[in-house]
């Protein structure tokens, strides 16, 4: 049976390098393997798409997409550099620290790493250049923009759960500690990087002007997790509210234009679009690998190997594998093969998936294809060489941070265990 496969590998491979949309790919294969090697009636593709789609939740993704898009459609993310680089002036690496800081905060709002990475280049990327020059200012911003797939709330996240059948709840508090530790590796790049004076000091009264402005942006992670976690919403709800505390406070602080409402939601749809057609294609792919006993495969294919070597592949393979997908893609396709063989071999399911999503995420800024590498290319006109000279500290840390979370299991769980 596995032999069957490789033809409908073949298609989905040559359909990518002519550069096919992801769900045409996605979907002739999973029509050869239907037609040639399971016999499927073809109406099936359509049934098991709305299926997929039917799963509740897929509903909170448009929410927090929507209210990424606020907040990236105004200048919301202007008010958190302010609060953080007035909170950092009398600090070693201050402005750097500072871009991380508010990056993390950022990305906890918008779920989007390339829009998140295209506001801190316009904002930022000038005075962290000539503070602390360009490199560091490129690779900073571009590398540091892609954790936001750890805190949460995370549209990534969302989609894991969806595929793998955990609790979206456990898997926000699962990325919290992840997270923090991303933060903490480059701060201590930082201030081991930069061991020159701080520039400035500290200002009572800058700070306490800019708190003013950028607390009601920073308090909005906060009102989302503490109802989530408090039972007062659902996060499908919690979603819903994020959006419309970001569309109030972005018109009572006059950072969106009435006029920009229309655009920002044709923007949602479309992206929204994106993620449910890929959704439905890998539903129909899911279940023909399912019925041509693929997993089980794999699976077997595994037997062999102890947890520290399967994860030791698995590392392998995904960082290679990010740097041409991006993570909710990935995913879809992925996890329903892998999560089996991880379960076999005694990896927990929420772990498994903080590894995978870290995965995913360093591969968005790996050369040469990595999303947010073009990311650079369009906004600051660099080549990719140099892009990748400027990125690679920073995958180095990230790749420190991986080993980490991959084989000490508690920086995962713990919190997770402690809390439900």
């Amino acid at each position: 049976m596995f032999a069957d496969l490789w033809p409908a590998i073949t298609i989905m491979i040559v359909l990518m390098l002519l550069n096919f949309p992801l769900y045409i790919c996605i979907l002739s294969c999973a029509l050869y393997i239907a037609i040639f090697v399971t016999g499927t009636p073809l109406q099936q593709a359509f049934s098991v798409g709305f299926e997929g789609l039917s799963k509740n939740a897929l509903v909170a993704i448009p929410f927090f997409v929507l209210a990424g898009n606020f907040i990236a459609g105004g200048t919301l993310g202007k008010r958190l550099i302010d609060c953080f680089t007035s909170l950092f002036r009398g600090v070693r690496a201050g402005l750097p620290l500072s871009c991380v800081l508010a990056q993390g905060v950022f990305g906890a709002m918008c779920g989007s790493p390339p829009a998140e990475a295209a506001v801190f280049l316009k904002l930022m990327h000038k005075s962290l250049a000539e503070s602390e020059g360009d490199k560091t200012a490129t690779g900073l911003i571009l590398s540091a923009s892609v954790f936001d797939g750890l805190i949460p709330p995370s549209v990534t996240m969302i989609i894991y759960g969806l595929v793998s059948e955990q609790s979206v709840a456990v898997l926000f508090i699962a990325g919290i500690v992840p997270g923090i530790l991303v933060i903490c590796l480059y701060a201590i790049y930082l201030l081991f990087r930069f061991k020159s004076k701080p520039e400035g000091k500290f200002d009572i009264k800058e700070i306490a002007q800019a708190l003013k402005k950028g607390v009601p942006v920073i308090i909005m992670p906060v009102l989302v997790l503490g109802g989530i976690y408090g039972g007062f919403v659902t996060p499908t709800e919690a979603g819903a509210l994020a959006s419309a505390y970001c569309l109030i406070l972005g018109l009572a602080m006059k950072e969106i234009k009435p006029r920009q409402i229309i655009p920002i939601l044709r923007n949602t749809i479309m992206t929204v679009a994106q993620i449910f057609i890929i959704v439905a294609s890998a539903s129909f792919f899911v279940r023909m690998l399912t019925m041509s006993q693929f997993q089980h495969t794999i699976t077997a294919g595994f037997s062999g190997f102890s947890a520290w070597q399967f994860l030791l592949m698995l590392n392998l393979l995904l960082l290679l594998i990010g740097a041409f997908f991006d993570p909710n893609s990935a995913m879809l396709i992925l996890v329903p093969i892998l999560l089996p063989a991880a379960i076999e071999l005694g990896i927990d399911p929420v772990h498994f998936g903080i590894v995978i999503i870290t995965n995913l995420l360093i591969g968005m800024f790996t050369p040469p294809f990595g999303l947010n590498i073009f990311v650079g290319q369009s906004i600051l006109g660099y080549d990719v060489k140099y892009i990748t000279i400027c990125l690679a500290p920073f995958i180095v840390i990230g790749l420190v941070g991986l080993l980490i979370i991959t084989y000490v299991p508690a920086v995962t769980l713990w919190l997770p265990n402690l809390l439900f």
